[in-house]
C-alpha cells in the first residue's frame, strides 16, 4: 500500500505499508509516478514497510533519479538489513527508525523544565523529553552535539542514540556517577569556595576549543533567531536595538556550552563534566560568561524569589557569592558591562521561561523604559572591551 501526500513547499511524501514485492511494485511504481511533477524533495516513510524486494529497490533507484535529495526514513532494522547488504545505504540517505524503549519499572534520577531523566541499568540513563518539547531532528542533533563536543575534548557524558518510549522522544547517555554543583551547594553552602573557582576553570578550558567550522551553530545567529521570536512584545525599531547589540559582540570561533551553570555542572570525584550539550554553540566567552551571570545574578534579581530558588536551586546570598568567586577566577577583575549586556540574555530566554500575564508586561514596560533607551550608549560605552580577547 502506498499513500502520497504532497506539501506547499513542493515536498513529496510517501509512505510504504507491507511487504513490497515483485508483484506489487509496478502499481505502486505507476501511482507514484503519476503523482511526480517536479518536487523540489521526496522523502518516503518506511515506517510501516515490513519487507522490500529488487523490484522495489530499483524503485527507490528510479526515484532517486527523479530527485537526488530523495530521503527514506523511519527505516526498521529489517529493511535496513537489506538495505546495508544491497550497498543501498551507501547509495541513499537513510534515516533508521528509533528504538522502542520502555521505562517501566525505572527509577527517575531528575526532573526538569522539559522532561524527566531514568535509570535505565547500571551504564545507561534516558533523558526523556516531555510531550510536545523535541522533535526527532532536535533530539538527533543534541545526540549529535554531545558526541562532536565529547570528541573535541569536553568533558561530558556519552551520548548513544535517541529513542521512542511511547509517545514521547527521548536521549540515551552514559550514566554518571555524580551530583551536580546545584545539589551539592544547596547541602552545603561552604562548598562554593571549593568548587566555583573549579567551575570557571572548566569554563577557561573549553572556551579553549576550537571546533571544526560547522559542527555547531553560531551564538549570534541563535540570539538573533530568539530576539525576532520577541516581535509580539517589541516594536521592529526596538528590535534592531537588540539584533545591533548582539552584533556589537566580536565574532569567535571558540566552543561554547550555551548553558553554563550550577546545575549542568557535575561533580565526579575531583573532576567537572558538563552535561545537556542542546544550546552547544561557537561564538564569543563573553556570551557564556554573560549566560552564567543572567541565570544567577539577574533573576535573582528580576524573578519573584520562589521562582528563581525553583529555576537555579539557591538561594540569592549563595547566588550573590558564586558569581562573586566565579567572576574573580575567570575575569579576573569586577566587569560592569557583564550586567550591562546580561539584560539582551534575560530578554532571548524570556520565550524559554514561558513569561506570562502581568510579570511579562511589567517587565516588557520595564525594558522599554531602562534598559532599550541606553542600549546605544552601552554598545559605544564597551566597544574598546569587547574587541579584546575575553
Amino acid at each position: 500500500m502506498v499513500t502520497i501526500t504532497s506539501e506547499p513547499n513542493e515536498e513529496l511524501k510517501i509512505s510504504l505499508c507491507g511487504r513490497l514485492t515483485a508483484e506489487n511494485t509496478p502499481e505502486t511504481q505507476e501511482k507514484i509516478m503519476a503523482s511526480i511533477k517536479s518536487p523540489s524533495k521526496i522523502t518516503v516513510d518506511a515506517a510501516k514497510l515490513e519487507y522490500i524486494s529488487s523490484s522495489g529497490l530499483r524503485l527507490l533507484l528510479l526515484l532517486k533519479k527523479q530527485c537526488p535529495d530523495l530521503r527514506i526514513i523511519n527505516v526498521s532494522r529489517d529493511v535496513d538489513e537489506i538495505l546495508r547488504m544491497t550497498g543501498f545505504d551507501t547509495l541513499l540517505t537513510v534515516e533508521r527508525a528509533l528504538r522502542e524503549i520502555s521505562v517501566e519499572g525505572c527509577p527517575c534520577i531528575g526532573r526538569g523544565q522539559y522532561g524527566e531523566a531514568y535509570r535505565l541499568d547500571r551504564d545507561t540513563i534516558v533523558k526523556l523529553f516531555a510531550p510536545n518539547a523535541a522533535t526527532v531532528d532536535s533530539v538527533k542533533r543534541e545526540c549529535q552535539k554531545a558526541q562532536d563536543a565529547f570528541l573535541l575534548g569536553v568533558p561530558t557524558a556519552i551520548s548513544y542514540e535517541p529513542v521512542r518510549c511511547g509517545q514521547r522522544l527521548g536521549l540515551i547517555f552514559e550514566l554518571v556517577d555524580a551530583k551536580s554543583v546545584r545539589e551539592i551547594v544547596a547541602a552545603d553552602p561552604s562548598r562554593l569556595e571549593e568548587l566555583i573557582p573549579k567551575c570557571a576553570a572548566l569554563a577557561r578550558n573549553i572556551h579553549r576549543l576550537t571546533p571544526a567550522p560547522g559542527a555547531f551553530p553560531k551564538m549570534a545567529e541563535i540570539y538573533h533567531s530568539r530576539i525576532d521570536a520577541l516581535d509580539d512584545l517589541f516594536t521592529p525599531s526596538e528590535l534592531d536595538l537588540l539584533h545591533k547589540m548582539t552584533d556589537s559582540i566580536p565574532m569567535r570561533k571558540t566552543f561554547l556550552h550555551g548553558d553554563f551553570h550550577q546545575g549542568n555542572i557535575m561533580v565526579q570525584g575531583d573532576n567537572l563534566l558538563l552535561i545537556d550539550m542542546a544550546d552547544a554553540a561557537t561564538g564569543n566567552p563573553f556570551y557564556e560568561v554573560m549566560g552564567t551571570y543572567m541565570l544567577g545574578v539577574r533573576l535573582v534579581q528580576k524573578l519573584p524569589p520562589a521562582m528563581s530558588k525553583e529555576i537555579g536551586g539557591w538561594d540569592a546570598p549563595v547566588v550573590y557569592k558564586a558569581w562573586e568567586i566565579f567572576q574573580k577566577h575567570y575575569v579576573q577583575e569586577n566587569i560592569d558591562i557583564v550586567a550591562a549586556y546580561s539584560e539582551l540574555r534575560y530578554l532571548t530566554f524570556w520565550k524559554i521561561f514561558s513569561l506570562t500575564g502581568e510579570f511579562l508586561s511589567n517587565e516588557v514596560q520595564r525594558i522599554k523604559k531602562d534598559f532599550l533607551p541606553k542600549v546605544n550608549d552601552y554598545i559605544e560605552h564597551y566597544e574598546t572591551f569587547l574587541r579584546q580577547d575575553f
